[in-house]
C-alpha cells in the first residue's frame, strides 16, 4: 500500500511537469565526466553504428543495488537481461530503490570485458534522474566517470533510453555503475529496466 500511494503522488507531480513521469567518488584522475543531451533512439544496430570489427552488444548478467524496494519484485535482478517492462509505468519488472527520494547506486556486471563505446540505460518510470555513469577499471580497482549531470525532467514519454557515448577508455571493463538522484525533482522512483553495453573486443584505432 505504501508503494501504491507514493506512486500515485509521483504520477501527479510528473504529469504537472509534462514528463513521464552518496555514491563513492571516482579515484583522483579517473574522470571523463560530461554533460550531454541523451541521443534519440536509433534505428541502427550497434554493429551498424560502430562498423569496426569485433564490436559486441551485451545485456546485464548480474546486478547489485544500494537498496531494493522488494525481492524479487523491483530488485536489482530485474535489470538483468533485455528490457521486459510492458511500457511506461511502475512495473515490478524493473529495479526500484527502497526509498523514493534518495540517492542510490546500481552496479551491473556483463559477461565479457570490452573497451566501452556506448552505454544505454532503459528507464521505465520517472526518467531521467540518472546523475552519474561509471565504468570499472580492473587495473586500478576504481571507477571511471563517463557521465555526470543533474537530474532532468523528461518531456517525451518513457520508456526512455539514455544513451551515453564513451570515448578514451583504454582498458577493458565488464562492470558499470549507475547513480540515480531521486532527492531533487520530487518525482519518486526512477526505475531502470535494463542496461546495454556496447564495446570493442580490441582497442579501437584512434584514426590519427
Amino acid at each position: 500500500m505504501k508503494k501504491v500511494t507514493l506512486v500515485v503522488v509521483a504520477i501527479v507531480i510528473a504529469a504537472g511537469l509534462a514528463g513521464c513521469g552518496s555514491a563513492p567518488e571516482s579515484p583522483a584522475g579517473e574522470s571523463l565526466a560530461a554533460t550531454l543531451t541523451p541521443t534519440p533512439e536509433s534505428t541502427l544496430s550497434p554493429q551498424e553504428r560502430y562498423p569496426t570489427s569485433g564490436v559486441i552488444s551485451q545485456w546485464v548478467l548480474s546486478a547489485e543495488a544500494s537498496s531494493e524496494f522488494a525481492d524479487p519484485e523491483w530488485s536489482a535482478a530485474q535489470a538483468v537481461g533485455r528490457p521486459d517492462s510492458p511500457g511506461c509505468g511502475d512495473y515490478q519488472l524493473a529495479w526500484a530503490s527502497a526509498p523514493s527520494d534518495s540517492i542510490e547506486t546500481l552496479e551491473l556486471t556483463f559477461e565479457v570485458g570490452v573497451f566501452p563505446l556506448e552505454i544505454t540505460i532503459y528507464e521505465s518510470f520517472n526518467p531521467d534522474q540518472v546523475v552519474k555513469v561509471e565504468v570499472y577499471n580492473p587495473e586500478t580497482g576504481g571507477y571511471y566517470t563517463v557521465l555526470q549531470k543533474n537530474p532532468t525532467p523528461i518531456e517525451r514519454p518513457c520508456p526512455y533510453q539514455l544513451t551515453v557515448p564513451v570515448e578514451g577508455i583504454e582498458f577493458r571493463t565488464d562492470r558499470v555503475r549507475i547513480t540515480v538522484d531521486q532527492s531533487q525533482l520530487g518525482l519518486g522512483w526512477n526505475e531502470i529496466d535494463a542496461v546495454e553495453l556496447v564495446g570493442a573486443i580490441s582497442l579501437p584505432e584512434s584514426g590519427d
